[in-house]
C-alpha cells in the first residue's frame, strides 16, 4: 500500500511533514511510503535539485517520457542485490534508483575518485512529476527518521531561472588523434590475429567552462537539445562531481516477467537536408562494417536472452534510430523470464554489452585496459531504477562528468574489420555534437 494524503502541499511553503506522518498513526513493518500532492504552479525543474541540502542527490527520466524523478538523501544503499530484498515487504511505489562503473576492476582515478564503484539506494524523499502533476514522496523506515531536511527542501522551492548556455573556454581530448590512430590500428591488428572481432573504443574531451555551472543546469539544457533519450544525472555527495546525460540506448526493462532490450550500433550523422538524410540511413542500412558492428551487438543479446529467457523473439532486421544528430541501426529483443530470475542476475548477464565493450567481451575487456588511458568511471555502466514488479536501466552514453567549471564529456565508436580512424574520430565528434552544441553561448 501507499499511503496517499487528501491534503495538498505548496512548494516553497514548509509543511509539517512529521505531524502529518505522526497523524496517520501507522504501525511500521518494513518500507512505508507517504505521498502529497505538490501545488507546484508549473514550476517543476531539475534545478529542484540544486535547493536540497542532502545527499546523493538523483535526476531520472525514461526515454518514454512518462515521468521524471528527483530523489535526494539516502535510507538505505548499498548493492542491488544486497537490497532487493528490501523491496519485497516495501509498500507500492518504493524504488530502487542507481548504477555502476563500465568496468568494477579498475580503480577509480581522477574525477572519479568519489564515485563508489557500484550504487544502489531507496531515496528518503522524491518528487515525481507527471502529466502535469508533482507528488512528493517521502520513504520511512522504522518511523525513527528526521524530516528537517526533507521539509527545508520543500520550503526552498520556487519558479527557477532560465538555464543558459555555458560557454567553452578550452578543450583537449585524450586520447588526442595520433594516439586514437594507434589505437585503432592496434584493434584492427588484433581482429587479424583473432579472437578479437569487435573492440569499443572511448575518448574523454574535457571542457574548461568560463564560469561554474550547476549540473542541474547543463541537465536541463541538454535534455531540451535531446528530448527523445533517458536523461539522468547522480551526485554522490557535495564534494564529488555529478554525472548526468542523455542516452539513446536501453540496456533492457522488466515488466514483471516480460523482458525487452534492444541493440543499437552503427552510425551515421543526420542532416537538415531530406534527401541528404536519407542518402545517411541508407548508408547505414547497407555497409558491411556498420552492419558487422550491429549484428555482433544483436548475437550476443541472443545469447543473453536464451540463457535468460523461455522464449525469445528479435526483429527480423535491424530498423533505424533517428536522433537530433545522429541516426543508428536498431534491432528490438524480448522474451519471458524463465523462473525466478532478480534483477541483480539479469544487470549482470546484461552489462557489459558489445554495444559498450566489443566481442568477445573478455578479450575486449582486456584490450580497452591495455589501450584506453583514462578512467571510464560510471561513463557507459548502467544506470536507472528497478521497483517489485519492473526496471529500466539505461547504458549511460552520451553522458558526462560535471563539476565546478570542468566538464568531461565522454563518447565511443566500435571498432570492427574494415574500420578507419579518421572516419571514427569524426564519429565521436558527431556524438558529442550536441554537448558542445548546449555549451556554446
Amino acid at each position: 500500500m501507499v499511503f496517499h494524503h487528501s491534503s495538498n502541499l505548496c512548494a516553497g511553503t514548509r509543511p509539517d511533514l512529521r505531524g502529518l506522518v505522526g497523524a496517520a498513526r501507522i504501525s511500521f513493518s518494513g518500507i512505508r511510503r507517504f505521498e502529497w500532492d505538490l501545488e507546484d504552479l508549473g514550476a517543476f525543474s531539475p534545478l529542484w535539485l540544486d535547493a536540497a541540502a542532502i545527499y546523493p542527490k538523483l535526476f531520472w527520466r525514461s526515454r518514454s517520457g512518462a515521468a521524471q524523478t528527483l530523489a535526494i538523501g539516502e535510507l538505505c544503499g548499498g548493492g542491488l542485490r544486497d537490497l532487493l530484498p528490501l523491496l519485497d515487504g516495501a509498500d507500492e511505489g518504493v524504488r530502487l534508483f542507481g548504477g555502476e562503473r563500465f568496468a568494477a576492476s579498475v580503480a577509480p582515478s581522477g574525477g572519479w575518485a568519489e564515485f563508489p564503484e557500484r550504487y544502489f539506494f531507496i531515496p528518503r524523499a522524491e518528487i515525481i512529476h507527471a502529466g502535469g502533476r508533482s507528488v512528493l514522496a517521502v520513504n520511512l523506515a522504522g518511523g525513527g527518521q528526521a524530516l528537517d531536511e526533507v521539509e527545508d527542501w520543500v520550503a526552498a522551492l520556487g519558479v527557477s531561472p532560465p538555464p543558459h548556455q555555458p560557454a567553452v573556454l578550452t578543450r583537449w581530448d585524450l586520447p588526442n588523434f595520433h594516439q586514437w590512430s594507434l589505437a585503432v590500428d592496434a584493434a584492427l591488428a588484433g581482429f587479424a590475429a583473432g579472437p578479437l572481432r569487435k573492440v569499443v573504443l572511448a575518448r574523454r574531451s574535457t571542457l574548461d567552462l568560463v564560469e561554474k555551472v550547476s549540473p542541474h543546469v547543463l541537465l536541463t539544457v541538454l535534455m531540451a537539445a535531446a528530448p527523445a533519450c533517458f536523461h539522468f544525472s547522480f551526485q554522490p555527495s557535495a564534494s564529488a562531481g555529478a554525472f548526468l546525460g542523455a542516452s539513446p540506448e536501453m540496456l533492457y526493462r522488466r515488466i514483471g516477467d516480460r523482458l525487452e532490450s534492444e541493440a543499437v550500433a552503427g552510425t551515421r550523422p543526420r542532416s537538415l537536408d531530406a534527401a541528404e538524410d536519407e542518402r545517411l540511413e541508407s548508408q547505414l542500412l547497407k555497409l558491411s562494417k556498420e552492419q558487422l558492428e550491429h549484428r555482433l551487438v544483436v548475437e550476443a543479446l541472443e545469447q543473453t536472452f536464451r540463457g535468460l529467457c523461455a522464449d525469445y523473439a528479435c526483429d527480423e532486421k535491424p530498423g533505424v534510430l533517428k536522433l537530433s544528430r545522429v541516426q543508428h541501426l536498431r534491432t528490438a529483443v524480448s522474451g519471458t523470464l524463465r523462473g525466478a530470475v532478480d534483477d541483480a542476475a539479469i544487470l549482470e548477464a546484461f552489462h557489459p554489452t558489445p554495444a559498450t565493450c566489443g566481442s568477445p567481451v573478455a578479450e575486449a575487456r582486456q584490450f580497452i585496459s591495455q589501450h584506453e588511458k583514462f578512467d571510464r568511471g560510471w561513463y557507459a555502466g548502467p544506470f536507472g531504477c528497478v521497483s517489485r514488479d519492473s526496471a529500466e536501466f539505461a547504458v549511460a552514453i552520451r553522458s558526462m562528468l560535471a563539476k565546478g567549471s570542468q566538464v568531461e564529456v565522454f563518447a565511443g565508436a566500435g571498432i570492427v574489420v574494415g574500420s578507419d580512424p579518421e572516419r571514427e574520430w569524426f564519429e565521436l565528434e558527431d556524438k558529442i555534437s550536441g554537448v558542445l552544441n548546449v555549451l556554446s553561448a
